[in-house]
């Protein structure tokens, strides 16, 4: 075969970061027009500027052919109304496989050292056309020189996205009972016998407890690509004690996993399990798949992420779901390459946003910052707390205290503690050496919120044998301890108390202190607010509307393997249960109302789900900004039952032929991406598409509102506004278009903006279409937009 080399390598400098990167040519920009692909650079060297190409250290990589892949070159082709056979796909594909075959035996032909070899790790075809492959880095530069040879990518690490252990909860409203799955209308919707069934999910993550009795039965294969082979069960207890390894890492994650069955059960939980904490999940009826992508303590690698999206398209999966990612705010990353693929292979791909929110903007990683998955943050549900008078008996004196239930244990019903007095010791902080010469056996400790986590105080509590823990706040005025975890076997009793409380019971405590459990009743949180750990956008490099929606990822409750309850319980699952929060626990609630949607509606594409899902979100609690929750909170009831369509087609950031081009991305907001004042006024026009399948006309007021909120700028104050029709009218069975102008000064100020165009029935006022918007002004030309440095996000997604 004919080897085509090329020595015009004009920018293929090395990157500072483990994001990817690329150089830009300066051409002039006006909002969110790129740089078409013609115009583009021909960068291939895509690999952090800390690998010494002049090393023959081995290292890892992943190369990217110049051929499109089969299931993205059949689907384009459709797309543009050409004729492209299944077949000629596939050997189109496999004619740049062997050419780069030839490549590598070319290149190490030329080694003077025989021993000097590579491996390949993997080999993709489907949704991403190349090969993972670990070699000496001074290998790399000489794979450049060819044609054939797209890009070359560093194999980084990807985790799941760690549960976060603190969550936090509203002030009450009233006493009710609720959780993720009623609270969303997804009861209703079983009854109505809307569950999945027909519908395949894939869940790539750690694994799959399979033996669990909740998911036993919709369990129907998958793939592992971390020990390659068709096994994909988590790692276990058992696989710690054989591995030799620690039990935790560095950052405190243990060697056996949970994470994928966690999620798994909001997916496909059937309800099965002959316990009272049976789960039943949002598509109980769906079929399950595992693509373990994740190992031990949670990580793996991009290799292997991309293996398992394209491993689940080849097996027809409907929905996939990613509650995983690397911590770059990148929309071109490998793995948002191969999630865009997917999705234009027609799988509905949901992502997870991140836990990083706490740090603010810009927080959300890749592969969620991808154009085409459905990106989802987390909110919480109001949950029931249940609460505790109490007195306590310390230093002659009988005083008072208000207990609210952080954690429960399944061993003990709390309903039992009324009227019990226990003996009360103080171990300071509840740290290990705190309990060291604190006799708490059978007795309930008394320790300071702070210095460590609240689970580690109740973990540390049960090691010392104390049969319950009061954790009293070490802020004064603030309250009880923001936070409730659940029912867990790994915890006891656990309680907070006040400061003003706390303090003074402290300095009374003695060892002939008692405390006594009086009536026990119950608060509920309001509920619908996002949870501050949730990960924020916009975009880097676009400044598009990231998250797409939000769900709920606190406190969710879910099926988890047996040896979690620890090793004394490994295979029995009544108690195999677990509560976590993250964006983790919220993407696999829409992406079993995806499985929902196509069970309704089998002719949805990826795009109308998305749409959908935003166009019938609903608003928070509190007011918060575009890039913080995107279009609200998901409605699935309405976006099942919606004959409207409210879609826009924005330019997604996509990479092609070694170039940085575009790809439509059709979705349910408006992002006018990044405008510049640097020439002059702003008008910048953006469309919406908007459809009525209903056998009705319908006609809309239109209303739109800028926020000025955690970040995005009063319009008002910069003379912005968004020009659109006052009222729409759409005809029965038919599509039109409605334009929006974004008009700005050019003294506008520089930053962010964002808000919502509200679409109201005229005959029906409680039909209601919500279509967020949002742009980044700039006083610099676009050109010169720092728009290929890359933003680190912070804490992979969980």
């Amino acid at each position: 075969m004919h080897l085509k080399k090329t020595t015009n390598l004009n920018c293929t400098k090395s990157l500072s970061v483990v994001a990817l990167s690329f150089c830009m040519v300066a051409s002039s920009f006006t909002s969110v027009q790129y740089v078409k692909a013609e115009e583009q650079t021909d960068t291939k060297l895509l690999l952090p500027n800390s690998i010494n190409l002049s090393s023959d250290e081995e290292i890892s990589i992943i190369v990217e052919l110049d051929e499109l892949p089969e299931q993205v070159a059949l689907a384009l082709a459709e797309e543009e109304g050409n004729v492209l056979t299944e077949a000629e796909a596939q050997a189109t594909v496999t004619e740049s496989q062997e050419v780069f075959e030839d490549i590598l035996d070319d290149v190490f032909a030329q080694s003077p050292e025989k021993e000097v070899d590579y491996t390949v790790n993997f080999t993709y075809t489907t949704i991403f056309n190349g090969v993972a492959l670990t070699l000496p880095a001074n290998k790399v530069e000489d794979l450049l020189q060819y044609e054939e040879v797209k890009a070359i990518y560093n194999d980084e690490e990807v985790e799941l996205i760690h549960p976060v252990d603190e969550k936090g909860y509203d002030e009450p409203v009233d006493a009710t009972m609720v959780d993720s799955i009623p609270f969303l209308g997804i009861s209703d919707l079983h009854i109505d016998g809307l569950t999945g069934e027909g519908i395949k999910i894939g869940v790539l993550d750690t694994g799959v407890d399979y033996n669990h009795p909740d998911l036993k039965g919709v369990y129907k294969g998958g793939y592992d690509f971390v020990d390659n082979d068709d096994d994909p069960m988590e790692a276990t207890y058992e696989d710690w004690l054989a591995s030799g390894l620690p039990e935790f890492d560095s950052g405190n994650r243990s060697y056996y996993t949970s994470h994928g069955t966690h999620v798994s059960g909001t997916t496909n939980g059937t309800g099965e399990n002959e316990s009272e904490y049976a789960v039943t999940g949002v598509a109980p009826d769906a079929e399950l798949y595992a693509y373990r992508v994740l190992g031990p303590y949670g990580s793996g690698a991009t290799s292997g992420v991309i293996a398992g999206i394209e491993r689940s398209v080849e097996d027809g999966m409907d929905v996939i779901n990613l509650s995983l990612g690397s911590a770059t705010n990148n929309p071109i990353a490998p793995t948002g390459i191969a999630t865009n693929n997917a999705a234009l292979a027609g799988v509905t791909v949901v992502t997870s946003a991140g836990n990083s929110g706490r740090n603010g903007l810009y927080t959300i990683g890749a592969p969620g910052s991808a154009a085409l998955p459905i990106s989802v943050g987390a909110s919480n549900v109001p949950i029931e707390v249940p609460e505790f008078t109490s007195e306590y008996a310390v230093g002659g004196e009988t005083l008072a205290g208000d207990l609210r239930v952080i954690a429960e244990s399944f061993e003990t019903d709390l309903a039992s503690l009324t009227g019990e007095t226990l003996p009360v010791v103080s171990a300071s902080l509840g740290r290990v050496q705190d309990f060291e010469n604190v006799d708490v056996k059978d007795k309930v400790a008394f320790v300071a919120r702070g210095e460590i986590a609240f689970v580690d105080k109740i973990a540390n509590a049960k090691d010392a044998g104390a049969a319950g823990i009061v954790i009293y706040n070490n802020i004064a005025g603030a309250g009880h301890n923001p936070v409730y975890v659940g029912a867990s076997h790994s915890y006891i009793p656990s309680f907070s108390l006040t400061y003003e409380q706390g303090q003074v019971i402290a300095d009374l405590l003695d060892e002939e202190s008692t405390i006594t459990f009086g009536d026990m009743s119950a608060i509920t949180t309001i509920g619908d607010t996002l949870a501050d750990f949730s990960s924020r956008g916009p975009v880097n490099y676009t400044a598009a509307i990231k998250p797409e929606v939000v769900a709920p990822g606190v406190d969710v409750f879910s099926t988890i393997p047996s040896y979690m309850a620890g090793p004394e319980y490994i295979g029995e699952y009544e108690y195999s249960y677990g509560r976590s929060s993250g964006t983790s626990m919220a993407s696999p609630h829409v992406a079993g109302i995806a499985a929902l949607m196509l069970q309704a509606n089998p002719e949805l594409t990826p795009a109308d789900i998305k749409t959908k899902l935003m166009n019938t979100a609903v608003p928070m609690t509190n007011d918060y900004n575009v890039f913080e929750v995107g279009a609200g909170r998901v409605n699935p009831q309405a976006a099942i039952d919606t004959t409207m369509m409210f879609q826009s087609t924005m330019d997604g950031l996509h990479v092609e032929d070694s170039l940085l081009t575009l790809i439509p991305d059709r979705t349910g907001a408006i992002s006018f991406g990044p405008v510049s004042t640097a020439t002059g006024n702003i008008r910048e026009l953006q469309s919406l598409r908007v459809t009525n399948a209903s056998d009705e006309a319908k006609s809309f007021n239109v209303q739109t509102s800028f926020q000025a909120v955690n970040g995005t700028l009063p319009a008002g104050a910069s003379g912005m506004t968004l020009q659109t029709n006052a009222s729409i009218s759409v005809p029965a069975g038919e599509t039109i278009t409605s334009n929006s102008f974004l008009v700005a000064p050019k003294t506008a100020l520089q930053g962010l903006y964002g808000g919502y165009m509200i679409f109201t029935n005229k005959d029906d006022s409680s039909e209601v279409y919500r279509v967020p918007f949002g742009t980044y002004v700039s006083e610099q030309a676009i050109a010169d937009l720092p728009i290929g440095q890359p933003v680190i996000a912070g804490t992979p997604a969980s």
